[in-house]
C-alpha cells in the first residue's frame, strides 16, 4: 500500500454524512459545557495532550459515519459506559475528582471512544492486513488479561458488583467471539486507552487505588471495553433479526 492509497482511503471517508456528525458532536461538547461549567478552567494553560486526544477522536468521529452502525455503538457505548463507571466509582477501586460516583459528565465520553476506536480498528487492518491472522492468539490475550484485570479488583473482589462484572466478563470473552475481528479491536482499543488513561490520572481527573499513572490493567480494559461494545452492538443485531419474522408474521395476520 502506498501513501497515496492511504490518502485516497481518507479522503473517500469524508462527506455531507461527516458534517451532520460534527454538528452532533459539537452539540454535546456544548451542552456538556454549560451543564458541566466546572470542567473549563479558562486560566489554565492549554494542555496539548488534552488537545490531541480531543481531536483525534473527533477527527476519527467524522470518518465514514453510519447512521445505523454508528447509532448502536451509541447505545450500547452509553448502556456500557454506565456500568463500568457506576462500578468503578462504588467500589472505590477509581474515584474522580469531583467525587461523584460516578460523574455523569464522563458518560459521552464511551459512546465518542466507541465510535473512534471502531474507526482505529478499520484503519488499522487496512494499514496492517496481517493483523486479523493473529485471530488465534485471542483466546490466550483475552482470557489471560482478564485474570490479570482480576488484579486490579482485588480490594473489591467479593462485592456483588465486581462478581457480577467478572461473570460479564467471562461471558463476553467466550460468548459470541470473532477472534479475528476482536483481536484487531483489542489492539486498537488497548492503544487509545495509553493515552486516555495517562492523561487521566497524571491530571489527577482519575485516580485508582494504586496511584499508578496509569496502572497497565487499565489501559488494556479500554481493549476489552471495546470488544464489549461489539459484542453488545452483536447481540442488538441479534435480537433484531429474531423480532423481525415475528413482527412479518404478525402483520401477515392482521391484513388477512
Amino acid at each position: 500500500m502506498t501513501r497515496r492509497d492511504l490518502m485516497n482511503q481518507l479522503k473517500r471517508g469524508f462527506g455531507r454524512r461527516s458534517v451532520i456528525m460534527l454538528a452532533t458532536a459539537g452539540l454535546v461538547y456544548v451542552a456538556v459545557a454549560v451543564t458541566c461549567p466546572f470542567l473549563i478552567d479558562t486560566s489554565a494553560e492549554w494542555d496539548p495532550l488534552l488537545g490531541a486526544i480531543w481531536v483525534t477522536m473527533t477527527a476519527a468521529m467524522l470518518w465514514d459515519p453510519q447512521l445505523k452502525r454508528d447509532g448502536k455503538l451509541i447505545a450500547v457505548g452509553l448502556i456500557g459506559g454506565l456500568v463500568i463507571e457506576g462500578w468503578g466509582t462504588n467500589t472505590l477501586l477509581w474515584k474522580y475528582w469531583t467525587d461523584e460516583r460516578p460523574p455523569l459528565w464522563i458518560l459521552p465520553a464511551w459512546p465518542i471512544a466507541a465510535i473512534a476506536v471502531e474507526r482505529f480498528a478499520r484503519l488499522l487492518r487496512f494499514l496492517m492486513p496481517w493483523i486479523p491472522r493473529l485471530g488465534p492468539a485471542y483466546w490466550v490475550v483475552v482470557p489471560a488479561f482478564v485474570l490479570f484485570f482480576c488484579t486490579l479488583m482485588r480490594p473489591a473482589i467479593t462485592h456483588p458488583w465486581s462478581i457480577g462484572v467478572l461473570a460479564l466478563m467471562i461471558v463476553v470473552t467466550f460468548v459470541g467471539a470473532r477472534p479475528r475481528r476482536d483481536i484487531v479491536i483489542f489492539i486498537a482499543g488497548a492503544t487509545a486507552g495509553i493515552f486516555l488513561e495517562y492523561w487521566g490520572t497524571s491530571r489527577y481527573c482519575w485516580m485508582y487505588w494504586t496511584g499508578q499513572t496509569p496502572p497497565l490493567q487499565a489501559v488494556l480494559a479500554h481493549g476489552f471495553a471495546s470488544i464489549s461494545f461489539a459484542r453488545g452492538v452483536q447481540l442488538l443485531e441479534f435480537v433484531v433479526r429474531r423480532r423481525q419474522p415475528a413482527a412479518q408474521e404478525a402483520s401477515q395476520l392482521t391484513s388477512r
